[in-house]
């Protein structure tokens, strides 16, 4: 692989107009370009680069660069680059990590973001996202599930076909059409989420400001006791758990009070609308002694949990990944798995409210008979499929099987 430096002033503009394979861009100190690559081709003008290639290429630029990227046929893969970045068309999967202001046509795989310093938008994904300690983002329309964590702005979303998951938004959210269910915890800014084919899951309160939901499902909202709320609740079935200071039912209606503030929510469903308080068990279970009605662990906090015992795995298994097949390889593996993970945590979550809602239903009826209720069944083996995913990756690192082979049993484990 031939390789070559160009010298620039701190703040140079390459463009990629083609590469054929994988794309890795690293940033340095010196104000100059490396360009390592077979059968390369560069234009060079004043300050300004051009680059072309069949086959794979490294880039190590200034951290200050502005770089386009007009089409990536393999992977690409972008560390530390505070310049704007554009990227027309990449046929396979990206990660970016600290870059700034981003704009993405087409993306064809997944994607992957963390420490995010400007806007990230992307007009077309048709893989999955999974967003960490952003700025802003905007997508047009995403194909897969979308997971984020942690935005110090806000979130806009068209279109999305799969799952949304997003947690700790301190801007807006604006979700206009979602195809599957939306789940939202830590909201700060105003919200607004529209046309939800499946169920909507809000968890925690919301700024004082006017917020609007809307599902063809089920929205379920477990809301901070002492939380102001405003609301109006209109859907076929209406379950109201929350001590209102005021409350009205008009047909399909609920208009209700909770404290004094401005916060007010829209709810509309064409399922049920539940709201609860935001504790996962009624307070009297926490005064029961010995033998009373208590469960072994939070129902809330499972999925973090079994995320971030996954996440420890991940990072420990990454630094031998990287000696043994190379950093661009290890990234993939770890970002697939990671992906994996975030599902597993899901549904356990989900599946540990259903064994709650259960468990709070026996006890009901056993209390109006004699004695004390039984406790509630174990939950289900929630961390397998994260266990399977580290299991599967241990196989890869031993030798037992191939870096292809483990990519199968990955992708096997998503049905």
């Amino acid at each position: 692989m031939a390789e070559k430096k160009y010298y620039t002033s701190s703040a140079p503009q390459v463009s990629v107009t083609h590469c054929g394979g994988d794309l890795v861009v690293n940033t340095g100190m010196e104000n100059a370009v490396m360009v390592s690559g077979a059968d390369v081709e560069v234009q060079e003008a004043v300050d300004d680069l051009t680059i072309n290639t069949g086959s794979d290429l490294k880039l190590v630029l200034p951290t200050a660069a502005s770089l386009h990227i007009a089409f990536v046929g393999g992977d690409l893969v972008i560390r530390n680059l505070s310049g704007d970045l554009s990227l027309e068309t990449v046929r396979g999967d990206v990660a970016l990590t600290g870059v700034g202001h981003t704009k993405a046509n087409v993306i064809h795989g997944d994607i992957s973001a963390k420490n995010g310093n400007g806007l990230l938008s992307i007009q077309t994904l048709h893989g999955d996202a999974a967003l960490r300690r952003m700025a802003d983002v905007a997508i047009g329309a995403i194909h897969g599930d979308l997971s984020v964590q942690v935005v110090n702005g806000r979130v806009d979303l068209h279109e999305s076909h799969g799952d949304i998951n997003l947690r700790s938004v301190s801007g807006e959210v604006s979700i206009s059409q979602c195809a599957r269910d939306v789940n939202l915890r830590n909201l700060g800014g105003r919200t607004a989420v529209q046309n939800v084919k499946g169920d909507i899951r809000l968890v925690g309160g919301l700024s004082a400001m006017e917020h609007t939901f809307s599902a063809s499902g089920d929205i379920i909202v477990r809301w901070p006791a002492d939380a102001p709320l405003n609301f109006s609740a209109t859907a076929p079935q209406i379950v109201n758990q929350l001590p209102l200071d005021k409350e009205l039912t008009v047909d399909h209606t609920l208009t209700g009070r909770l404290g004094d503030g401005e916060t007010t929510a829209t709810f509309t469903a064409g399922g049920r609308i539940v709201l609860k308080e935001e504790q996962m068990v009624s307070s009297r279970w926490e005064d029961e002694g010995e033998g009373g009605f208590a469960f072994g662990f939070d129902f809330a906090d499972l999925g973090e949990q079994i995320g971030r015992q996954v996440n420890e795995q991940i990072a420990r298994l990454t630094s031998n990944f990287e000696s043994k097949f190379g950093t661009d390889y290890s990234e993939k593996m770890a970002q697939k798995a990671a992906r994996k993970a975030e599902e597993a945590a899901r549904k356990a979550e989900q599946a540990a409210e259903r064994i709650r809602q259960r468990a709070e239903r026996q006890s009901a009826r056993q209390m109006g008979g004699y004695g004390r209720p039984t406790p509630p069944p174990p939950p289900p083996r929630a961390k397998a499929s994260a266990d399977e995913q580290m299991k599967i990756l241990k196989m890869v690192e031993q030798g037992i099987i191939s870096p292809d082979e483990a990519a199968t049993l990955l992708k096997a484990l998503e049905r």
